[in-house]
């Protein structure tokens, strides 16, 4: 690991001896099957005649090497780590210690194999020993969740220069590094996942693996339209959103790799967003034009384009959304935008009764029609649906 990946705070209790992973599991499971044939001798005094057991000095010495198998690898990790090494030298000496105990206390049961004491001495000593090895294998898979969370931090910061761009080359320059690191997150979290032996902790990790692809998706689209845009808030209001879902799936991913439990929590749905604001606007228009007020309806209007501009971003990079169709939103959402701009002008600039009904007529004819997204559900695709705004004889045609 390289020293200049950022550090990072785990939550796991490295006196914790409780085994998590599949790989602790299976590198336990040969040397508590040699210390329990080892131990695995008669409850009471045999009447035979005492003497040597040439099975158990060959089970002692698997064991001896065992063990030491397991000391060379931990040294090596020792040597590397960056994290937990003063915990990961203190183990190894205590792996040593009670490795050096049992071949003591082993010895002298494998002279006399039938003697309750010397069986006792040596069932405790093994004990010690498969808890020291346990310990020393835990805090081995703890540095690698170590390494986990310190790429899911380097992730974290690049959403967050993503967030604050202010031009467009450095916009894609932040989003290709972020795309480089959720590469190396992901493929990180699905070993991790792999490994974990809880279900749901599995799980926990494929959802927020999905959920971090999209989000990051979304989050460039949000912000390339925040940075044409710079004047809706609902964009701006959007893009917190989004960051916000990321570090809510970021902490769910924490804490499962770590084997810690999450609360369950809902995310915030995008799929019926835009069709929402498109229902906003048609009932907003849909009022007696005579009762209308500038002071009102203005900001009014613009509070419903902006969520049509918002929910139009987040259709747009939908994983079924064809790219053709992604250009025609974007361009159509600005045509939306224009028009509805060029009839607000009409309005300031027309201030008599028939200019004042003349334009409430052409905002309902405009937005009577508009569609509500619909959801192939056979086909899971968006159905692609036309309306046209007129004024002045001029068209603007939308297409999703």
């Amino acid at each position: 690991m390289s020293a200049t990946v950022p550090n990072v705070t785990l939550k796991i209790d490295p006196q914790d001896l409780q085994i998590q992973t599949f790989t602790v599991e299976k590198l336990l499971e040969p040397l508590i099957i040699q210390v329990t044939t080892l131990v695995n001798c008669p409850q009471t005094p045999s009447n035979k005649k005492k003497g040597c057991s040439k099975r158990a000095h060959v089970l002692l010495a698997s064991v001896k090497k065992a063990t030491w198998n397991l000391l060379d690898k931990g040294e090596k990790i020792a040597k590397e780590a960056i994290v937990f090494k003063e915990e990961l030298n203190v183990a190894l000496n205590d792996v040593r210690k009670e490795s050096e105990a049992l071949s003591v206390s082993a010895g002298e049961f494998t002279n006399d194999p039938c003697y309750l004491p010397k069986r006792k001495a040596v069932v405790q000593t093994a004990r010690f020993l498969l808890a020291a090895v346990t310990r020393l294998l835990i805090l081995a898979d703890m540095i690698d969740v170590a390494y986990l969370l310190q790429h899911l931090t380097m992730f974290q910061r690049t959403c967050e220069s993503l967030r604050n761009v202010s031009s467009k080359s450095e916009l894609q320059k932040t989003y290709q590094k972020l795309e480089k690191d959720l590469e190396n997150l992901d493929y990180l979290a699905y070993r991790r996942q792999q490994d974990l032996k809880s279900s749901n902790q599995r799980d926990e990790i494929a959802a927020a693996r999905a959920s971090l692809k999209e989000n990051s998706s979304l989050l460039h689209s949000v912000c390339s339209a925040c940075l044409e845009h710079s004047d809706i808030a609902s964009l701006t209001a959007s893009k917190d959103s989004i960051c916000n879902d990321i570090q809510n799936v970021l902490n769910v991913l924490s804490n499962a790799s770590q084997g810690i439990r999450n609360q369950k929590v809902h995310p915030t749905s995008h799929s019926a967003m835009l069709g929402s604001a498109l229902d906003e606007l048609e009932s907003l228009i849909m009022l007696e034009p005579l009762t209308m007020n500038e002071e009102k309806i203005k900001p009014s209007l613009e509070k419903r384009l902006e969520g049509i501009i918002r929910g139009a971003a987040l259709l747009a990079d939908s994983s079924c959304t064809r790219d053709f169709h992604r250009e025609q939103i974007i361009a159509e959402c600005n045509a939306i935008r224009q028009a509805l701009q060029d009839l607000l002008s009409e309005y300031i600039n027309n201030v008599s009764i028939s200019s004042f009904l003349l334009f409430f007529c052409m905002l309902q004819s405009t937005f009577s029609t508009l569609p509500c997204i619909m959801h192939n559900q056979s086909g899971n695709h968006w159905c692609l649906l036309t309306f046209h705004c007129n004024f002045n004889n001029v068209g603007y045609s939308c297409i999703y």
